[in-house]
């Protein structure tokens, strides 16, 4: 069919066909007339509607029965429902256009700013449509006057992830931001992710959690240290984790021939005791304590003490070896001797002492 400015028929098998295909003025499908042609009168311009006013809405999804208040969208209305099925939670916030939406058995609800319970042969629905505020769709209440959300305001962050050097890109917006660092004390390689989270706290690989909000967590596992911040101070809080602000004071001095020592102070991200001592000879002890920037020490052979705010101990011939990082005022206080029996001194150069093999042995097992 390609006849221009005119209303044509056309039968088929399938029935009969009016079609009009025109370019002569606005408005011109207006009708198919197959009679002679008359001029139509021009049609005044159709006026866009008139878009309605936009609320902010939470826009989120859980299926686990919790709440959520993770991202937001800009709607007509904002919508609340939450629905139970055969004793699974399904919780949906989101925006809409048109204040509408069907239920499983096809229902409709329409009704605005009212937290209605709906049931259907196999869910319990809360519902609410709403408009009258920013994040309306908080929560639903049944029966009660659905008053303004509380929530802590969203903060924006880092949302990027990168190795061996520091990222910016990226951004998203969640109720905290996350800041982690991995240093893999091995290797000395490094990797850094920020993101957005709606928890004020963050699981580290062995299941336990960070501590108070807004401070920067510092945690040894196997060996990697991890520092880790979840803030919500303010917009890209999460741009790096330093703890500065939250020095600890240490014990500073050295000794011989002693297991501890005392004398001045320091300050610093960590406190650290270094003792070697000889198990044949101990008088030859040397003790250290200091300041660090970092918890990551090594013992004499290279391998790395992943054992924070605990001693830590390692046995390299007849020389033991204690280390201690910790990150609390004072804390560098001296390690505790593991007992060791004294060897027995060697009878010639060609044989080795059973009771010092059996010595080591025995802190083989202690240790």
């Amino acid at each position: 069919m390609n006849n221009l400015n005119q209303c044509v028929t056309r039968t088929t098998r399938q029935g009969q066909y009016y079609v009009s295909l025109c370019n002569s003025e606005d408005m011109c499908n207006n009708v198919c007339r197959t009679e002679s042609q008359q001029i139509l009168p021009t049609l005044p311009p159709v006026n866009p509607p008139v878009p309605l006013g936009s609320v902010t809405c939470y826009d989120c999804v859980s299926t686990d029965g919790t709440d959520c208040q993770t991202n937001t969208c800009e709607g007509a209305y904002c919508l609340y429902e939450r629905r139970l099925t055969n004793n699974q939670m399904y919780l949906r916030k989101s925006c809409l256009v048109e204040p509408v939406i069907q239920l499983d058995d096809e229902t409709l609800v329409t009704n605005v700013d009212i937290c209605e319970v709906r049931n259907t042969a196999i869910s319990r629905y809360f519902v609410k449509i709403c408009n009258d505020a920013n994040l309306c769709n908080n929560y639903c209440n049944p029966g009660q006057s659905p008053p303004l959300p509380q929530r802590q305001p969203l903060v924006r962050c880092y949302d990027c992830e990168s190795s061996n050097s520091d990222c910016f890109t990226g951004s998203c917006e969640g109720l905290f931001c996350i800041y982690e660092k991995q240093f893999r004390i091995g290797t000395s390689k490094t990797y850094f992710r920020k993101s957005c989270s709606a928890l004020s706290y963050a699981q580290y690989p062995d299941g336990s959690y960070t501590g108070a909000a807004n401070v920067c967590n510092i945690k040894v596992i196997n060996d990697v240290e991890y520092n880790v911040k979840v803030c919500n101070t303010g917009n890209l809080c999460n741009s790096q984790c330093t703890q500065d602000s939250s020095a600890v004071t240490c014990t500073e001095c050295s000794a011989t021939n002693a297991d501890d020592c005392s004398g001045g102070t320091c300050q610093g991200r960590f406190c650290v005791f270094e003792r070697s001592k000889s198990q044949l000879d101990q008088t030859k002890t040397t003790v250290k304590k200091y300041c660090s920037t970092t918890s990551i020490l090594t013992f004499p052979d290279n391998t790395a003490y992943v054992n924070l705010n605990h001693c830590q101990y390692k046995m390299l011939g007849s020389v033991q070896t204690a280390l201690k990082a910790c990150n609390s005022t004072f804390c560098n206080t001296a390690c505790s001797d593991v007992p060791l029996p004294t060897p027995a001194p060697q009878k010639s150069a060609g044989c080795i002492s059973v009771t010092l093999i059996f010595s080591y042995f025995i802190f083989w097992i202690l240790s």
